[in-house]
């Protein structure tokens, strides 16, 4: 990640006091999978998201699988998974915005380039917004020693 696409390390308000530590995870593991569900059956694949206070972004196109499973069932899940077995949960409620000034707004925010993503080829734009309502963040030396994984939860 450039210095223009790193996640800031102010603490948004309401976010966990352990959020720094969190964005750590992301910078170590950009690639996260996000889990989508259609019908009964779970869907999980990876993706590269952008964090702005506590919201995630993932890009994609209109049409798309995951954007028909979202619009089916909101509730989705991210994990980010660094290769020291740090590993980072973010469970929230998904909207698709096809809007190109919101998606122009949270384009800097990404490790790579909106327009290189879509290219010519593509579908239409579309990006995920999760509003993040639950965080948990743990290593594998905690869960050795039965501790429990730090975790947040949305006020309200």
């Amino acid at each position: 990640m450039t210095s223009e696409t790193t996640p800031s390390e102010a603490i948004p308000a309401g976010a966990p006091e352990f959020w720094p530590e969190a964005l750590e995870v992301v910078r170590n593991a950009p690639i996260a999978l996000l889990a989508t569900v259609e019908g009964r059956q779970p869907h999980v694949r990876p993706v590269v998201p952008a964090y702005v206070d506590m919201v995630a972004y993932v890009l994609t196109s209109s049409g798309s699988p995951k954007t028909e499973q979202i619009q089916a069932n909101a509730l989705v899940e991210l994990l980010h998974w660094t290769s020291d077995f740090r590993h980072l949960n973010l469970a929230g409620t998904a909207a698709v915005v096809d809007d190109a000034e919101e998606i122009a707004e949270v384009a800097p925010h990404f490790p790579y380039t909106v327009d290189d993503f879509f290219g010519p080829d593509l579908r239409a734009p579309a990006m995920l917004r999760v509003r993040l309502e639950r965080v948990s963040i743990t290593t594998f030396n905690d869960i050795i020693a039965n501790k429990r994984p730090r975790i947040w939860r949305a006020s309200g």
